[in-house]
């Protein structure tokens, strides 16, 4: 049994195999930290006999014999059972860390990928599946900071923190491809210049079409952990996304293109924030 805590969310970890808990331990949260405190969410990875589920309307020649493999549960609730150990581990940590994204106060967690550019933060939302990882990786080759490929980690003044988990691109059987954490990546809060909303598509070509600061905010709340359970945070914090921040919207093909023009694009609206209206320099932004 492991008990941890990240963002002030308390966990519990248990297996039935000792063996498993450095690879438990491996995968929690970033930045978590083991304690005693009571826990506000337990898993469990136990090994169990499962038997395959006959569909209806086919015959079979051969019966699938029953097979020995990992369960998950979240406070008791199966998740998924039958599984290896490298699945049953990628399940563990997909649960696990979206209980803390949920149950994060007073951070605000949205599904998004996230790197910086001379101090100011892109912030690509969107779930699993639609290339954030890729794009995450290309710009980072491209000269940005990694801080997430994700979670946007928000507090009350919008700015956006680290979360460097180790990226993990999906590969066949649905498991999971992980690297190396990126060494250059952000060690600190900084506040967000760019909100892209895009997805994949092999014929995609990147055509970017502004946002409006009201499409913006409900580009971000698609993709926010906790929008039902504190819609009035969780607001507060989004608006405050878009106030520095510009928003645009576009499919995209090659992740190198696109991550040269948003780090071009990114590095365009620096200059003119740090200019003003006016052309005139002005002091640079102070976080709250």
């Amino acid at each position: 049994m492991l008990r941890g805590e990240a963002y002030g969310v308390v966990f519990e970890a248990r297996v039935d195999d000792r063996r498993l808990v450095p690879s438990v331990r491996a995968r929690f949260p970033p930045g978590s930290r083991l304690t005693r405190k009571p826990p506000a969410a337990v898993f469990s990875l136990v090994h169990e006999v499962s038997v395959p589920e006959r569909r209806p309307g086919r015959r079979s020649a051969r019966t699938e014999p029953p097979r020995l493999g990992l369960s998950v549960r979240n406070d008791g609730r199966l998740v998924a059972r039958g599984l290896s150990h490298a699945r049953a581990l990628d399940v563990f940590e997909s649960e696990l860390q979206l209980a803390v994204a949920r149950l994060a106060r007073p951070e605000v967690f949205v599904h998004a990928g996230v790197v910086a550019v001379d101090g100011q933060a892109i912030l690509v939302p969107g779930r699993s599946g639609t290339g954030k990882t890729t794009l995450v990786r290309a710009l980072i080759d491209a000269g940005a900071t990694y801080y997430s490929d994700e979670y946007a980690v928000l507090d009350g003044a919008g700015w956006v923190h680290p979360y460097a988990r180790r990226p993990s691109v999906r590969v066949r059987a649905g498991n999971k491809e992980r690297h190396p954490v990126p060494r250059l990546r952000g060690r600190g809060p900084v506040p967000v210049t760019l909100v892209i909303e895009t997805r994949y598509r092999p014929e995609g070509r990147w055509d970017p079409t502004p946002l409006s600061a009201g499409e913006c905010v409900l580009a971000l709340l698609a993709n926010t952990v906790p929008a039902r359970d504190r819609p009035a945070e969780v607001l507060t914090a989004l608006a405050r996304v878009t106030e520095g921040a510009r928003a645009f919207r576009s499919e995209r093909g090659s992740a190198s293109r696109t991550a040269r023009a948003l780090v071009a694009l990114a590095r365009g609206q620096l200059v003119r924030t740090s200019r003003g209206a006016s052309g005139r320099p002005r002091p640079a932004t102070r976080r709250p």
